[in-house]
């Protein structure tokens, strides 16, 4: 009987201690997957940026949807662009991000973009998208993914044609690539591809290449940006698409 209730209690103990054991290890898996999840969430914030705009996305949404609202999101070339100055008709929302990616705008577009609830979205991506490692096929992809998230929440998506790089930006990078004809090839595409879906486009680099469709001396300020007169240029070029698609029309 002492035997019995002997083997009772270690096979109890031996269950007790197996039971610890197991919730030991699922806290212990909880706590790496906690601390990898915070890891990628930060990867992710720093990566997309998407908590630069954060203040002022909750001032706009806290405001009625207007007709005539824009929203421009971008690199560089947006960050600079005095939108009231160009398009005081219109509530122009800018969110530029110097030197950011394509992917960058993926993930920031729902809270950047939709979330405020514009009428249309001007999409402006620079050279800077151009590197070997960076297929035609991706920067496409994310096109279309901006392209479609925007028609799919009853935004009209207006693209841009790449701004060209200066005539001397070749001198600048350091791996035999030329960022040139891998962002003629691209312009080439994005022509056809808002043909074939009805997309509005605003052709940037028509508006400021010179006759060998590098960036024009008189519209630049360096070998990727635009001086006060590119912006003069973009500006006309991306209101003629605005009136044309008569957003913000009564």
């Amino acid at each position: 009987m002492e035997k019995k209730w002997r083997n009772i209690l270690i096979f109890s103990l031996i269950g007790n201690l197996f039971i610890i054991y197991v919730a030991y290890k699922a806290l212990d898996y909880r706590r790496h997957v906690n601390y990898f999840l915070d890891k990628y969430t930060n990867v992710v914030d720093d990566f997309s940026s998407r908590r630069t705009f954060e203040a002022e996305n909750r001032k706009v949404e806290g405001q009625p949807a207007s007709p005539n609202r824009v929203v421009f999101i971008g690199s560089q070339i947006t960050h600079g662009w005095e939108l009231e100055k160009y398009f005081p008709e219109y509530e122009t929302i800018n969110r530029g991000i110097v030197g950011q990616r394509l992917a960058g705008f993926v993930l920031r577009f729902q809270s950047d973009v939709v979330d405020l609830k514009p009428a249309a979205v001007v999409v402006e991506f620079s050279s800077y998208n151009f590197r070997p490692e960076n297929s035609q096929a991706e920067l496409r992809d994310y096109i279309k993914s901006l392209a479609d998230m925007a028609k799919a929440n009853g935004i009209i998506p207006i693209l841009t044609s790449v701004v060209p790089v200066g005539p001397d930006f070749a001198s600048e990078i350091e791996v035999p690539y030329i960022v040139q004809d891998s962002l003629n090839l691209f312009n080439r595409w994005l022509s056809s591809y808002c043909t074939e879906k009805n997309i509005p486009l605003a052709d940037f680099a028509g508006a400021v290449s010179d006759s060998s469709g590098y960036l024009a001396k008189e519209y630049s300020a360096g070998q990727i940006l635009l001086n006060p007169a590119g912006y003069d240029r973009i500006s006309r070029a991306t209101r003629e698409v605005l009136n044309r698609n008569k957003i913000g029309a009564k």
